[in-house]
């Protein structure tokens, strides 16, 4: 199936799931993550702020990473495919912005380089086994992932999991895969 097509589908799957499950499976998701050993042993994580619906809720894990003091950084998305980065101290520095994302406040959050995270956490329409990851389509995390050295993580609920995603030179794999039911290590 082609990229777009598959992600048309996926996003109107997700879209369908209602509040309860969706809150329900990020819980289970977000428990599963802060298991993990390289969460442990991160003290810089880079890590979106959902809002798109059907995502999964990245608060939970946002306010647990704040009140064990690690570094949250979280993007802004700028002109031309690119993400700034910033650097959060509590959930409230958050605020809607274009595109129905919730980004950092440059009022509030500094600028940091993305180089200090020591795990990145990523979101995905789908991903595969293999560590593929199908985006939103603007490129802006595949740009980001390829100058970062840090893990990346994808966060998913197991109806986004597929058998093969087509994949493009300048499409980069994740390194894990959380979801409600499993850890998936793809490398």
């Amino acid at each position: 199936m082609p990229k777009a097509e598959l992600r048309s589908t996926l996003r109107r799957r997700r879209a369908a799931l209602s509040d309860e499950v969706i809150q329900g499976w990020s819980a289970s998701v977000t428990a599963r993550m802060v298991g993990l050993d390289e969460v442990h042993r991160a003290e810089a994580i880079h890590c979106y702020a959902s809002s798109l619906p059907g995502e999964v809720s990245t608060d939970g894990l946002i306010s647990q990473f704040l009140a064990e003091r690690r570094r949250v950084l979280c993007p802004r998305i700028r002109a031309h495919g690119q993400m700034e980065h910033r650097e959060i101290s509590a959930p409230s520095d958050l605020v809607d912005a274009a595109f129905g994302l919730r980004e950092p406040d440059p009022e509030l959050a500094p600028p940091v380089d993305p180089q200090v995270a020591d795990l990145i956490v990523v979101p995905g329409v789908a991903f595969d086994v293999e560590g593929g990851r199908l985006g939103m389509g603007g490129g802006y995390y595949d740009r980001f992932l390829a100058q970062a050295s840090a893990p990346a993580v994808g966060l998913a609920f197991e109806m986004q999991l597929v058998d093969a995603l087509p994949m493009s030179a300048y499409d980069h794999r994740v390194d894990l895969i959380v979801t409600e039911l499993r850890v998936i290590r793809c490398r």
